[in-house]
């Protein structure tokens, strides 16, 4: 995998959710950073952008994808102390790190052995 996700956040979701679960929730999670990702291609303003980091982060965080997570809240932060050119310079790194984390999701969800192995 390209990035890490962290095992233990997934142990915790399985455990909590049931592990027959966890595989839709890839799903789900995955699909939602796809539109994400295409509200991030259209041009957004630096607002829009602070508002997608915020959804991002939280369940970036749920589901062990830290490193997403962490420069989610850099994004959001730098929104909100309104340096628009650090968003702008940095928005290409949070779109490749936003596709990456749909494609890694997405091939966790139909692997149940990628599942099993985490866990």
């Amino acid at each position: 995998m390209a990035t890490a996700i962290n095992a233990e956040t997934i142990k915790r979701l399985a455990d909590e959710v049931g592990q027959e679960t966890v595989s839709l929730l890839f799903n789900v999670f995955s699909d939602e950073l796809h539109q994400y990702l295409h509200q991030l291609s259209d041009k957004p303003s630096v607002s829009q952008v602070g508002e997608i980091s915020h959804a991002i982060k939280s369940s970036a965080a749920s589901f062990g994808a830290d490193e997403l997570a962490a420069m989610a809240q850099e994004c959001e932060s730098r929104v909100k102390q309104g340096q628009d050119e650090w968003m702008n310079d940095h928005l290409p790194e949070f779109r490749q790190m936003v596709q990456g984390m749909a494609i890694e999701y997405k091939a966790l969800a139909a692997d149940e052995q990628l599942i099993d192995r985490i866990l």
